[in-house]
Formats: C-alpha cells, structure tokens, sequence
C-alpha cells in the first residue's frame, strides 16, 4: 500500500456556529474543531473542505496546524478513533469540541 492510502490528514483550528436550531451548540459561539481527511492535495482543495464545514452549520473557519496521522492506534481517544474511521469510510469528517472558546 503506498502512504496516501493510509494517512489521514488532520487540520486543527477554530469555527463559529452558525446555525440557530443546533441544540448542542450556541449560535455565534466559537469551537475548536479537527477536520480529518484523506484527501493529500487538501491545500489545493481548502476550498471544498469549508464548503463541507459550512454546509454542517459552521463559518469563520480558520486553520492552524496539520498533522498527518497514517496508524490508528496513535490516536488518543474515541472521538478522534470514530472520526479517523468516518474519515476512510467517506473521505472526510469533522471534530467539534463541545466547550466553547472562552477568553479569560
């Protein structure tokens, strides 16, 4: 197997929720979110992949770091294990931690 067949690439940063009749989250507050993806030409494609954050009710969506993860079991928790499955399943998936950014 070659290496773009078994890494998943994951962009950290931050979004805001958009949407009002999220019962989990509230509107206008900002997350921290991890989007997994199998797609190796990610920077090439950014694009879609706000297209797809957005499309699940975020916006003010940025960036700040990448991590290549190619073995599962380096990951910590559930979430990101379920998420890294979804993500070779559908090609991409998304991490949305429940507490909201809050500034001290």
């Amino acid at each position: 197997m070659n290496k773009s067949e078994n890494t998943i690439y994951v962009l950290s940063g931050y979004a805001k929720c958009a949407t009002a009749n999220n019962s989990k989250y509230k509107l206008g507050n900002k997350h921290s979110i991890g989007l997994l993806t199998t797609d190796e030409n990610y920077q090439d494609n950014i694009h879609e992949l706000e297209n797809f954050i957005k499309n699940l009710g975020w916006d003010s969506i940025s960036f700040c770091m990448v991590e290549e993860v190619a073995d599962i079991n380096t990951l910590s928790n559930d979430v990101l294990i379920s998420s890294f499955v979804r993500a070779k399943q559908n090609g991409k998936s998304l991490v949305v931690n429940d507490l909201p950014i809050t500034v001290h």
